[in-house]
């Protein structure tokens, strides 16, 4: 097949050779482009990053780039981009057997491009879209405070929701957002593949870091204040990975004693801190999958989670997450004080149930070959 994903973000490599991945969505389509390259003639287009690239061995295809002026760290022009966008499927699309666009951007752009080749939307995450109101809401918070961007964005999530329902077929990452997409999109059209890790791209190393928490400041579901009330003056060592406008916020508030920031890290560097960490905590209150949760087991973590659907659907029944009750942040401190009083023989038994689970459920090759199967139906 000729594949062409669309991300408006897409992982690529900085002017040190380090691989930058700006979110699970977007790590979602790198991986599953790599695998899928091995038997598919795969193009990925995405926006143009200044000093990127793309390395043969780690990017096993082409990369299309559009000029957009949101990097990992800066707001997009998103109306200006999705036309350009628009004007750049227009003009390729034909080359395509089928177009992969993960959600939003490139979807509305799809929408109007009018292109007639086969599209199978990715979308990972759907922020309440029922009803209105609390569309608006979730977007306001989404953008920073701001009502009117909040409205943009809500009615620019129900304009992609309401193009996806018109596809021949819709791929999304878990149970939770299967329920909630089904609201907008035919159950019949809806598949579910998951998300993945490369278990030899993971290690584990000595332990001397009690707890990390990884997420995105400006992202308030992430709920990384919480973990901060839990975990501050006690004597558990907690790192929190992640930048964003909330972390000045944040680190007045909390830094010092038993917390540190790190602020924004290489993925490479995540990958180090996650080898050294005992614990990983992710206290979100709504998530599309919670990959996090997968690369700390990966890393030898115990994790403890809020017990929310999505990270329910990355346990799979196999009791090798700890959950807690979402926004209890005396929750978070007795379960990491419980997992940290483990046994090293109970430690262990854990870790190896989580190989064993990434092993059946989570491998980025599984998650590829459902993909591909999807993707050959509509073809």
């Amino acid at each position: 097949m000729r594949i062409l994903l669309v991300s408006e973000l897409f992982p690529f490599c900085n002017a040190a050779g380090e691989l930058q991945i700006p979110g699970g969505g977007e790590n979602h389509m790198y991986a599953v482009g790599r695998e899928l390259a091995s038997r598919n003639q795969v193009t990925v287009l995405t926006s143009r990053v200044p000093n990127a690239s793309y390395p043969n061995d780690q990017f096993p295809f082409k990369v299309r780039t559009v000029d957009n002026r949101k990097t990992s760290a800066h707001r997009s022009e998103d109306l200006r981009f999705a036309i350009r966008l628009a004007k750049e499927l227009r003009r390729i699309s034909q080359q395509f057997d089928v177009i992969v666009p993960q959600t939003f951007i490139p979807i509305f752009s799809l929408f109007l491009s009018r292109t007639k080749v086969a599209v199978v939307p990715i979308v990972h995450d759907v922020y309440q879209p029922l009803p209105f109101a609390n569309g608006i809401a979730t977007w306001r918070d989404l953008q920073g405070g701001n009502t009117l961007r909040g409205l943009e964005g809500c009615l620019l999530e129900r304009l992609c929701l309401h193009y996806s329902s018109t596809c021949p077929a819709v791929i999304t990452v878990s149970n939770s957002s299967f329920e909630l997409l089904k609201h907008w999109i035919p159950q019949g059209k809806i598949r579910i593949t998951g998300n993945g890790v490369y278990l030899s791209e993971f290690k584990e190393d000595v332990k001397d870091i009690d707890v990390i928490c990884i997420g995105r400041f400006d992202a308030p579901y992430k709920n990384i204040d919480t973990v901060c009330d839990g975990l501050f003056g006690t004597d558990i060592q907690t790192l929190v990975v992640g930048d964003g406008k909330l972390r000045p916020v944040l680190e007045r508030r909390y830094a010092g004693k038993n917390i540190q920031f790190t602020g924004y890290v290489s993925e490479a560097k995540k990958r180090e801190l996650l080898s050294r960490s005992k614990i990983l905590v992710s206290a979100s209150s709504k998530e599309g999958f919670g990959i996090t949760l997968l690369e700390g087991l990966a890393s030898g973590c115990l994790v403890a989670a809020s017990d929310i659907p999505a990270h329910r659907f990355v346990d799979q029944g196999s009791n090798v997450i700890k959950f807690f009750t979402v926004g209890d942040s005396k929750a978070i401190r007795s379960s990491v004080i419980e997992l940290l009083r483990l046994q090293n023989t109970e430690r262990e038994k854990i870790r190896q149930r989580a190989r064993a689970l990434i092993t059946q459920h989570w491998q980025w090759r599984e998650i590829a070959r459902k993909t591909e199967l999807i993707l050959e139906s509509v073809v």
